[in-house]
């Protein structure tokens, strides 16, 4: 598991033989900031094997073709090579776990809101009940 799994899901699903991504929408996608070295350096953007962020990409047949630190943009090229269709079952498989996860951390956000407001009305409904129960 990596937390770049959202991207791989992402590209794995995406349409076209290009993505054009800013990046505040690849931050919105991963839940976090993009690193220091990845807003300042081309270096972070190479496919590197062994780091977890460009195998997000190159697994899948994906590689990043420019990359625009003032206008703070990526553009992700699908290499010609790469079979469009086909995903390793390990690359399938991590896309399913994190989109389950995915769906989890919003089922589990949306319940966390629920209940801070179920909190809140019972609440107000205290600070009601010992205001009325005081002035009789």
């Amino acid at each position: 598991m990596s937390k770049y799994d959202p991207l791989s899901v992402r590209l794995a699903g995406h349409p076209a033989l290009e993505w054009r991504a800013s990046f505040s929408e690849l931050e919105s996608l991963l839940g976090f900031p993009l690193p220091k070295a990845a807003r300042t350096g081309r270096a972070w953007w190479t496919d590197a094997p062994g780091k977890s962020h460009s195998r997000a990409w190159s697994l899948l047949g994906w590689r990043v073709d420019e990359v625009d630190h003032a206008g703070e943009q990526v553009v992700f090229r699908k290499n010609a090579a790469a079979p469009s269709e086909v995903q390793p079952p390990v690359m399938r498989e991590a896309a399913e776990n994190a989109s389950a996860r995915m769906q989890a951390t919003q089922t589990v956000r949306a319940t966390a809101i629920a209940a801070a407001g179920v909190a809140a009305v019972i609440g107000l409904g205290a600070m009601l009940v010992r205001a009325v129960t005081r002035r009789r």
